[in-house]
């Protein structure tokens, strides 16, 4: 037995409703990553300038890497910003070219998929980021 017309309208309500979740979601999740990125960033400098100055520290290196790390996450989370609003105006364009239904659903997890991978390149360079600068802080700071 099939759905009812009220059944299948609230269905596709509950899509609706979930799509808007998930793109509020898309966007909290870049937002807190740049917070996250660049606040470490600030924090470290301030580390640097306040408590441990780099002519009295040790591993440096440390500190470095986890500063480039950073950049590349604010890097990378600024390319799937990008990205993303691109590959949303490309999939109105091809909803209004009428290009078949399948073939338009393939091109959209293509580009959902690249944009997946950046967003988890963007968590483990991050993650990494963070990590470097604890190691850097915890040396320096029982030197």
């Amino acid at each position: 037995m099939g759905k009812s017309e009220k059944e299948i309208e609230e269905w596709k309500e509950y899509r609706l409703s979930v799509l808007e979740q998930k793109s509020k979601s898309d966007d909290d999740f870049e937002k807190y990553i740049t917070f996250i990125a660049s606040g470490a960033l600030g924090l470290t400098i301030t580390f640097i300038d306040k408590i441990s100055p780099l002519k009295e520290s040790i591993v440096i290196w440390v500190i470095a890497l986890g500063w480039v790390l950073l950049a590349f996450t604010l890097f990378i989370n600024l390319l799937s910003h990008f990205l993303s609003s691109k590959y949303n105006e490309q999939t109105i364009q091809d909803i209004d070219d009428e290009i078949e239904y399948d073939n338009l659903i393939d091109r959209i997890d293509n580009r959902n998929r690249i944009i997946s991978r950046l967003n988890l390149s963007s968590i483990i360079l991050l993650g990494l980021g963070i990590i470097s600068i604890l190691i850097y802080t915890i040396v320096n700071a029982y030197q």
